[in-house]
């Protein structure tokens, strides 16, 4: 067993305190050290070995060394106020001591200043040493150790603290500074972070502009999507400047008033109070005088004496208890007038969305009714009847499209006139996110057709997110084809899947202590997709718990997690063909992937290693064009595609399984940078994403990076 390393002596027992207490405190809140501490597969590290290793005599040189300039201020700020304080003892009855004394005070305060400067550089000092110290004591296998003390950004995948920021965020801030409004596409993958960075983004502009985020329905019609755009810019407007004042109208096809809303509109509020409370005392004034006829007598006069009694107590309260009376009626009085609402002056903006959304969500109708006749004491009866009935209709298409696009360009006109405080906002963000979600390219085509004639106004942004492919359509304007995509839109921003240095960060942010080789295998799994980034990783640590003790290792988490998935994928292959009519001769195949499904199932009997890499590798050589030399492989032609990616996906996964489940020391960075750029892991990554596009283009790049790594491609006898 190492000896534990010799403690550290100091200078002054000050020091050492204030040393301990940052340990101490660094102990009590380091997830990364709490996760290590209470794993159990990893017995080298306990909490006595752990202390001995901070407080020994080179650990602690080392971090004085790192802040050697807050620590030696420190120490020179200790020095003068011992100094002043020994010159201050001794000088009882200079006439300069109160002097001394200001002077002596001032080094306490900097003493103190100075060990704070200290406490905060080497509480950052210590944490940056946390990795070292675990190297140490583990050894060299302390990154293949799955530790993950904290899952809270696994589980809260939408949470905007664990947001890394992506590299095309720059890019859209400068194409959107160029612009004086315009429509905007992100496009990308799925999954790669388009609505992440929607929200993001829209977060960010809130807090000066008006943002209005729309989730896109899979089925709509472009009149109600229009609709409800419309409805939701109002409810946003109205929602940032407060409710609208009484209006006088609601609606927007002029009617006629009746004669009691005339009234009401001519009396003020005070006039109408008194007229009510005089119509009140007048009806009440025979009751009020029958009720005191009937309490004269004894009962009058003991009200007399009760109300006297209490006059004077209180008079006497008021008079006498200032504090007790008057100061709580007063600040009773304050609050009153506080609670009061804020006058503000009426908005013409605001008062017209009210209406607009009072118009765009109820139908309205009013009637009229007009009837003349003679007394029944005349001779003859002669009565006439009109009635006259209005009702409002819904918008056509046309014009709600004018409607909402002049309602936008007097916001935005208010905004940039620098009236956004009070009748319009600095910028209009619409943020139109999962478009791609309707269904084919043709039907987002469709909906930017529909609803373009919205687009271009100064000042409003429209913020989209679509599909790979139609942000390719707009890359491919320079063609002579043209469609609707060059028309509707001024720009794209394509979101790139993840580099393998961004993916570290993503998931050093969520999973505090997840080490180098573990967030490689994540990153090479998912291609650099953000989604299936965060799903490999929540899989990847809930498998140490599975395996028990002694299964939070590399090589054991990536066999679990790459055999998994593989197992997944072939019953996801095997259901899709069995939608199809598979020809006779597909029989060797199919019964390749049955057994294999099942020698995946009992992957974790003894002995069946070698028997489940024969099967798999047999697998991925009897479909499509082969990686290596030898005969070309068989397989039935018609499905040729689907089995083409069956085989590449299983030639990837072997090329996984290999790599990371290796018993030497995972590769550094130097050792990666010496394979050239065929061995950089960001190879895995691309493959995997190349998978769908072309699974030929895929096998080559997987066969390049096991040359660059030394494995060799040993390739089975097809049927």
């Amino acid at each position: 067993m190492e000896s534990e390393p010799r403690g550290y002596v100091w200078s002054r027992p000050e020091d050492g305190a204030i040393y301990r207490e940052a340990v101490g405190r660094l102990q009590a809140e380091d997830t990364v050290l709490q996760g290590y501490l209470a794993a159990p597969h990893v017995p080298e590290v306990d909490e006595r070995r752990l202390t001995a290793e901070f407080h020994g005599a080179r650990f602690v040189r080392d971090v004085l060394a790192s802040g050697f300039r807050e620590y030696e201020d420190y120490q020179d700020a200790v020095e003068q106020r011992d100094l002043a304080a020994a010159r201050y003892h001794r000088s009882r009855w200079s006439p300069g001591r109160p002097l001394l004394l200001v002077r002596l005070a001032t080094l306490h305060w900097q003493v103190a200043f100075m060990r704070r400067q200290w406490e905060r550089s080497l509480r950052a000092t210590l944490t940056g040493c946390v990795r070292p110290v675990l190297r140490r004591m583990i050894g060299d296998g302390h990154d293949t150790l799955l530790v993950t003390p904290d899952l809270l950004g696994l589980i809260e995948v939408h949470d905007l603290r664990y947001v890394v920021p992506h590299r095309e965020q720059r890019n859209l801030a400068t194409k959107m500074g160029l612009m004086a409004g315009g429509t905007i596409a992100i496009s990308g993958p799925r999954g790669v972070g388009k609505s992440t960075l929607l929200r993001a983004q829209a977060q960010k502009w809130a807090d000066r502009d008006l943002v209005v985020p729309v989730q896109i329905p899979a089925a709509y019609v472009p009149q109600e999507f229009l609709l409800s755009l419309f409805q939701q810019v109002c409810e946003k407007f109205i929602a940032r400047h407060g409710t609208a004042a009484d209006a006088s109208y609601l609606f927007l096809v002029k009617l006629r008033k009746h004669i009691l809303m005339r009234l009401r509109r001519v009396f003020p509020f005070w006039a109408r109070l008194l007229a009510g409370l005089v119509l009140l005392s007048v009806a009440l004034a025979p009751a009020a005088q029958a009720l005191r006829e009937a309490v004269k007598g004894d009962v009058q006069q003991r009200l007399t004496r009760f109300w006297d009694g209490a006059g004077g107590y209180f008079t006497h309260l008021w008079e006498h208890h200032v504090w007790w009376t008057r100061v709580p009626l007063a600040l009773l009085g304050l609050g009153v007038l506080a609670s009061l609402p804020r006058w503000q002056k009426n908005s013409p903006l605001l008062k017209e969305c009210v209406n607009y959304l009072y118009l765009l969500r109820t139908a309205q109708s009013t009637s009229l009714a007009t009837s003349t006749g003679l007394t029944p004491l005349s001779a003859a009866n002669v009565s006439a009847n009109r009635t006259t009935t209005l009702s409002s209709r819904a918008l056509t298409f046309p014009e709600l499209v004018g409607h909402f696009r002049d309602l936008l360009e007097r916001m935005a006109k208010a905004g940039k006139s620098g009236d956004g405080n009070q009748d319009g906002e600095r910028r209009i963000f619409i943020i139109i996110d999962e478009v791609d979600r309707i269904g084919t390219a043709e039907q987002a085509r469709l909906l930017l057709a529909e609803i373009k004639a919205v687009f271009g106004i100064p000042n409003v942004y429209f913020l989209i997110s679509v599909a790979e492919d139609v942000g390719a359509d707009f890359v491919r304007r320079g063609l002579p084809a043209r469609d609707v995509i060059d028309s509707s839109l001024d720009d794209v921003v394509h979101i790139e899947p993840r580099t393998l240095a961004e993916s570290h960060d993503i998931l050093d942010n969520r999973v505090p202590g997840l080490t180098t080789p573990f967030i490689a295998l994540a990153h090479c799994l998912s291609g650099g997709i953000t989604r299936d980034l965060i799903r490999y990783t929540r899989r990847m640590v809930t498998i140490p718990e599975r395996l028990g003790r002694g299964g939070g290792r590399l090589p054991e988490i990536a066999r679990e997690l790459l055999l998994s998935e593989l197992l997944e994928t072939l019953a996801g292959f095997r259901v899709s063909l069995g939608r199809t009519d598979c020809p006779a001769d597909w029989a060797p195949q199919l019964d390749d992937a049955r057994s294999t499904i099942l020698l995946l199932r009992e992957r974790s009997e003894p002995g069946q290693r070698s028997v489940l890499r024969g099967a798999i590798q047999r697998l991925a050589d009897t479909t499509g064009a082969p990686t290596g030399p030898g005969p070309a492989p068989t397989g039935p032609q018609d499905g040729q595609p689907q089995w083409d990616q069956l085989g590449a996906y299983s030639d990837f996964v072997l090329t996984l399984l290999d790599f990371f489940t290796r018993e030497e020391p995972f590769p550094g960075s130097v050792e990666i940078e010496r394979k050239g750029a065929d061995g950089d892991l960001q190879r895995l990554a691309e493959a995997r994403l190349e998978l769908a596009a072309s699974p030929a283009v895929a096998r080559l790049v997987l066969r390049r990076f096991r040359e660059a790594w030394g494995m060799p491609y040993v390739r089975t006898d097809p049927h």
